[in-house]
């Protein structure tokens, strides 16, 4: 009886497997990301095709943001209905980020399964950034942080 009852669910189980689409395995289950170091190399480098998309909320952009001229500020609220206009190129270079990056590797999951070939994650996010020693623009000019940051 045992045997039985075992092989069964063994089989029903090999079924269910088979029964899964095979498009699943191939998605990627997260965002890539991009070290912090990486995405300052291509803002010095003037990368012409280099997008940054801050997700963060109002009162967090007061506190620094990191420079670009191809910046665009979205909060993640607001993503799915307004980044078609503020990148119509699918296959545009975007780099999302937001504090601490779990949000800005959300943002990029959805930006790829809205067709965006080209998307990533800042690894840490803005705190990533700062405790790499890149600095912040902020109204005071820019800044680096990196030594005030509590670990």
């Amino acid at each position: 009886m045992k045997k039985l009852l075992l092989t069964s669910v063994l089989l029903f189980a090999s079924l269910f497997a088979a029964e899964q689409p095979a498009e699943t395995a191939a998605k990627p289950n997260i965002a890539r990301e991009m070290p912090a170091a990486e995405l300052y190399k291509l803002i010095s480098e003037d990368a012409d095709d280099l997008s940054i998309l801050d997700i963060r909320e109002p009162d967090q952009i007061g506190h620094g943001e990191i420079f670009h001229l191809n910046a665009v500020q979205i909060t993640r609220g607001y993503l799915e209905f307004k980044v078609e206009k503020a990148f119509p190129d699918k296959k545009a270079r975007i780099v999302v980020y937001c504090c601490t990056g779990k949000r800005g590797a959300l943002a990029a999951k959805t930006l790829q399964e809205m067709g965006y070939t080209n998307v990533y994650s800042l690894q840490g996010g803005i705190r990533g950034w700062v405790e790499a020693g890149y600095p912040l623009d902020t109204v005071y000019g820019e800044v680096i942080l990196k030594d005030t940051i509590k670990k």
